[in-house]
């Protein structure tokens, strides 16, 4: 019985993650291909809105995040030939947040964050430049600051994060294990339950203690 209930359950979550992916999959495609109609019109500033919402509608191996992070950079590199290095830290940045905001226990695509520091570093210290904050031969020491801020590493504890989706499970499975288990026939609760609910107890408060530590 309790076999049937939680092969039932395994089909319920599975079906459950495969709508939530295509719906997140559908939206990403929708905003990806308003991007490459504003790409194709010159249309900079909205295209760039569009390519950030699709890469932050994050989807493992999806073709449309990387087609995404190269546009974005040819974006930058155009502003940058036109000598708007302003707007060209807005395409780098894009990529470079978009990616951090995907970041679980590992962090997707280190090897774009790593060109987009080097990118936004070199841009920002030329805009310093430029308003004339710094003189050029103090350019070296400015980007080594930039740079240095740009990889503080703010990337959320794997231990604390592995923790949470523990308790989260464990809390969501108390609650199954006390309304499949925690009554007889008639209704009456069993002695069981208090299992169920000292479970319940001890991984809500795992969970949400790893929330705040992660």
């Amino acid at each position: 019985m309790l076999k049937r209930y939680l092969v039932k359950g395994l089909i319920i979550i599975l079906i459950f993650f495969f709508l939530v992916g295509g719906k997140v999959f559908h939206n990403q495609r929708s905003h990806f291909l308003k991007a490459e109609k504003y790409y194709s019109e010159a249309e900079w500033k909205l295209a760039m809105r569009e390519y950030d919402i699709a890469m932050h509608l994050y989807t493992p191996w999806s073709p449309y995040i990387q087609k995404s992070a190269e546009r974005l950079w040819q974006i930058g590199e155009m502003f940058e030939k036109q000598d708007k290095p302003d707007w060209a830290v807005i395409a780098y940045s894009s990529i470079r947040s978009s990616f951090y905001a995907s970041r679980s226990i590992f962090t997707p695509r280190e090897d774009w964050i790593l060109k987009c520091d080097d990118k936004i570093s070199d841009l920002n210290v030329k805009l310093l430049i430029k308003e004339g904050s710094i003189k050029p031969e103090e350019a070296a020491g400015e980007k080594k600051k930039f740079l240095y801020v740009l990889k503080v590493d703010r990337a959320p504890s794997p231990f604390w994060s592995v923790l949470a989706e523990a308790g989260f499970l464990g809390w969501i499975s108390s609650v199954l294990f006390v309304i499949i288990k925690g009554f007889d026939d008639t209704g009456k609760i069993r002695r069981r339950a208090i299992y169920g609910v000292m479970s319940f107890i001890f991984t809500f408060g795992i969970w949400v203690i790893s929330l705040l530590k992660a």
